[in-house]
This record gives structure tokens, sequence and C-alpha cells, in this order.
């Protein structure tokens, strides 16, 4: 593909192209939103579960053992 060619698939893309409408993007912000919160669910699950079963000890400061009685 030459400059050229591109250049023209390019100026034709924008000629076809249309600018979102308010509906369609606030419906993009909540689907990225909901895909974010699923993704964060399911890793805090998958921590949780490795620290049920002492696959994973929690960092000092976020409360772990300190190594006093």
């Amino acid at each position: 593909m030459g400059a050229r060619s591109f250049l023209q698939s390019v100026r034709r893309l924008f000629h076809v192209a249309q600018k979102p409408g308010w509906e369609e993007t606030s419906l993009l912000i909540k689907i990225s939103l909901l895909g974010v919160l699923i993704v964060g669910g399911i890793g805090f699950v998958i921590r949780v579960l490795f620290w049920l079963v002492g696959l994973y000890t929690l960092p000092t400061s976020q409360g772990g053992t300190t190594g006093f009685i």
C-alpha cells in the first residue's frame, strides 16, 4: 500500500465517519466501567481465595502479622 492510496483511504474514512452522539458515548462509558468492575471483582475474589487457602500473605501495611504477640 503506497502513501497515495493510504491517504485516499484515510480521506474516505473521515468522509464516512460520524461523530458519536451522547447516547452512544454514555453507553460506551457504561460498558467500559462495567468491564473494569468485573475484572477488578474477579481479581479481588482470586486474591481473597488465595489468602484463605494460605498461598498469599497480606503485607504488614495492610494488617498482616507483625511478629509481635
